[in-house]
């Protein structure tokens, strides 16, 4: 696991745009400055070097500090500091001794005072190596930036953690505030029920009963198939279906792909509640209930169409609705929207969602 996020950090530094254009920047900068100190033309691998270099030195860099972190190992910055002297001076060493094998430097100055002619330099005299000069500069410069670097990731990296800790603490939040608003409804329509018809307000104490038992399920998980979205909302229409009657007719138009989709729990059961408790509940003659998912345009649809009583002025009012879209903003930000509307004699709720966030 420490190893996929190390190798994923990465991924993401040899990807990453800026990084891209800070190299071709830096790059160009110092090729450019080249020319103008040498005053000839760059060979291919000449202008290629300080790319490549600094390229390597962005993302390999904060390699070693993230291995001394993630392995948890005893003063981490010590451990990390030696840890990044040995691998940038490794991996500097086999680039500088490959950009001197491909292009070697022209042969040195004699020392000062000698000339063509005059007594052979001293035996102990070594020409300076500018390869060495570059390792140590380069290797200092990898040292502190990849600590940098490594330090501004793991800011980050706990940051984004600490966000997606309190979404999903509010989404559970808004959870639970739905579980007893969908009973609270429920016991008002068997209330309702038990004066008109005993036997059936029996009935729909069983279905509450399943109805709870699916309730606690779905309230302890943070995702859920869109198939026990619909087993739950199956339930839900069986009791409403005994306290209604023939005023309450429904059907389904649900593909079998739609069981394997994966959602939020409750999205699909609070828009079915409000069409009938807003919709089809108060009309004397009852209504119809449609209910639907569709692909469009690589966006999933869930569709709830019902008949009975017009939509409401405020139909974005009340703890289901509003819930729902506190709820979808956390799943899939602006991607996401749930549209009421009224036209003729149906009133219509569209969710929808980009099809991507249901794996």
């Amino acid at each position: 696991m420490r190893q996929e996020v190390i190798l994923r950090s990465l991924v993401r530094r040899l990807t990453d745009r800026w990084t891209v254009l800070l190299v071709l920047f830096t790059g160009g900068m110092l090729s450019l400055f080249r020319v103008l100190e040498v005053r000839h033309t760059l060979s291919l691998g000449e202008w290629l070097f300080p790319f490549v270099l600094i390229y390597l030195l962005l993302t390999l860099s904060p390699l070693p500090w993230q291995v001394a972190r993630m392995r948890g190992w005893s003063a981490p910055r010590v451990s990390g500091f030696l840890l990044a002297l040995a691998f940038n001076a490794m991996w500097i060493t086999v680039v500088l001794a490959a950009a001197h094998t491909f292009h070697p430097r022209p042969g040195l100055p004699p020392p000062p005072g000698w000339e063509q002619g005059g007594p052979p330099p001293p035996r102990d005299f070594r020409p300076p190596n500018p390869m060495v000069g570059l390792l140590l500069i380069n290797l200092t410069f990898a040292t502190l930036l990849g600590w940098g670097l490594a330090e501004k990731e793991a800011v980050e990296a706990r940051e984004q953690a600490m966000a997606g800790l309190l979404r999903q603490a509010e989404s559970k939040a808004l959870q639970n505030q739905l579980e007893p608003h969908v009973l609270y409804n429920a016991l008002s329509s068997l209330s309702e029920l038990i004066y008109e018809d005993p036997l059936a307000a029996e009935e729909v104490i069983t279905q509450l009963a399943d109805l709870y038992r699916r309730l606690t399920h779905h309230g302890k998980q943070d995702r859920v198939s869109l198939g026990d979205e619909r087993r739950l909302v199956e339930a839900y229409l069986a009791m409403e279906q005994m306290r209604l009657g023939d005023r309450l007719r429904s059907s389904w138009d649900w593909p079998d792909w739609a069981d394997a989709l994966t959602v939020p729990p409750f999205c699909l059961q609070p828009l079915v509640e409000n069409a009938i408790k807003h919709g089809i509940g108060p009309c004397e003659g009852g209504g119809e209930l449609r209910i639907a998912c569709e692909r469009v345009a690589h966006r999933i649809q869930l569709r709830v169409e019902n008949t009975g009583a017009p939509l409401r002025e405020d139909p974005n009012t009340g703890i289901g609705i509003g819930n729902l879209r506190a709820r979808l903003a956390l799943w899939v930000g602006a991607a996401g929207n749930l549209e009421l509307s009224h036209a003729g004699e149906w009133t219509t709720a569209l969710l929808q969602w980009p099809e991507e966030s249901t794996p």
